[in-house]
């Protein structure tokens, strides 16, 4: 895989390993051969918009429906939403599937797929499942299956906290399979609690982490985002035009990795749409509280991406109410410094990789290798502040990235979430 030049001493980075850059978290779903298996359930509707999603991202998606999922989506709109076979009939005629290479639908099937995803997966068939029962197609190409698995449970709240459903995750996940939480909510029979079916959005994004390697597996990072706010009255403030996409990708990319990440994030930074597993978000208001959240969050973390924009100066008198415009007169807005959150947590980082940022007007190179050196940081990585070419407010990025021994690396311009999977990469490979 070309990831164009990679010399110790200097070099560009234009993509993380891909042969097309990646420009979301689905992006990784890529030519990925993905089992969609549909059981019963009202939720069967939300695994066409699954479908859609993970074969727009560029997965070959077949889908696998049991009986009961028949009753709930045809299936000619799976057809249509991936262009790949639809399963039904453990009966059906060798290679009228399109595996004519195969005598035998489940095995061919079983060895075709990268991964399957179960969404809905209903009570009778998870019990299915843990059993080893293997009396349809669905679940026969389950039992054949040797890769991942992923499963989004899908019933009634009395059926998912019942404890022959709980006995049954439990084995599913001893044996390897990775289960989406069932977030709580009204349900199709109109009681409220636990039981609906994941997202479609969290459940593609859960496909794309399980295939993505799972570099970062085991380990806890701590990521930052977005401008901070210095409140001068209880409706003014200070800060900046950091959306906090960059950290919001820098968040996101670890997560696919297989890291457990911490979010912290401005008031008004970019955060994920759907609550995901292992993936924690913490707003952080002002620059203080943000110094706060880093020290408590630190410590047990493998590395620090801090990229966040903290505000640094914050009105000296903050005043209760609203200041009132009065005629003739300009109040006075007197500032003072805010904490400098780096140079409060170097000390403290112990192991933990320590990676900052410098948004800089000019000078770029030599200011962020000053930076490097003044906050004990392992790594900065650099980039434009202001002008036709500031990342700010925008979908793509360009870096320089330098580490403690000065070497030199220059990513992009790329699309942020790129930016953010070469920079966890380089981090893994150890490059210095």
């Amino acid at each position: 895989m070309d990831i164009g030049q990679d010399n110790p001493e200097s070099g560009t980075i234009n993509g993380p390993g891909l042969s097309d850059p990646l420009e979301g978290p689905l992006s990784l779903l890529k030519g990925k051969k993905i089992i969609l298996t549909v059981t019963g359930g009202v939720a069967a509707y939300k695994a066409a918009a699954l479908a859609r999603l993970m074969a727009k991202a560029g997965a070959l998606v077949r889908v696998v429906m049991t009986e009961a999922g028949e009753r709930f989506v045809g299936t000619a709109t799976f057809s249509a939403l991936t262009g790949q076979p639809v399963a039904t009939d453990m009966w059906a005629r060798p290679g009228s599937d399109g595996s004519a290479a195969h005598n035998v639908q489940h095995v061919a099937w079983a060895e075709w797929a990268d991964l399957i995803v179960t969404a809905p997966a209903s009570a009778d068939y998870l019990a299915k499942l843990a059993h080893g029962l293997a009396g349809d197609l669905a679940t026969t190409i389950a039992l054949a299956f040797m890769g991942p698995s992923l499963v989004a449970p899908a019933m009634n709240t009395g059926m998912f906290l019942n404890p022959a459903t709980s006995a049954n995750l439990d084995t599913l996940r001893a044996r390897g399979y990775a289960i989406l939480g069932s977030p709580e909510g009204l349900l199709a029979c109109g009681s409220v609690g636990p039981g609906r079916m994941a997202e479609p959005e969290v459940i593609a994004q859960g496909a794309a982490r399980i295939l993505s390697g799972q570099a970062l597996k085991g380990k806890n990072v701590l990521v930052t985002g977005g401008a901070t706010q210095e409140r001068w009255d209880d409706i003014r403030y200070i800060t900046n035009r950091s959306s906090g996409r960059m950290g919001l990708a820098l968040a996101e990319a670890a997560w696919l990795m297989g890291a457990q990440v911490t979010y912290l994030a401005g008031p008004a930074a970019a955060v994920p749409a759907f609550e995901l597993p292992d993936f924690m978000v913490t707003r952080a208001e002002s620059t203080a509280d943000l110094l706060a959240e880093v020290k408590g969050h630190l410590p047990g973390s493998w590395a620090l991406m801090m990229n966040a924009a903290p505000a640094d100066f914050t009105p000296a008198v903050k005043v209760s109410g609203k200041i009132k415009k009065t005629e003739g007169e300009i109040p006075p807005l007197v500032l003072a410094r805010t904490p400098d959150i780096l140079t409060e947590v170097g000390p403290l980082k112990g192991n933990c990789l320590m990676v900052g940022f410098a948004a800089e007007e000019k000078d770029l190179l030599v200011r962020a290798k000053e930076k490097l050196a003044r906050k004990n940081l392992d790594y900065i990585a650099a980039n434009q502040a202001g002008g036709p070419k500031s990342a700010f407010g925008s979908n793509t990025i360009k870096l320089s990235l330098i580490s403690a021994k000065l070497n030199h690396k220059q990513i992009g311009p790329v699309p942020k979430f790129q930016a953010a999977w070469t920079l966890w990469q380089t981090l893994i490979d150890g490059w210095s």
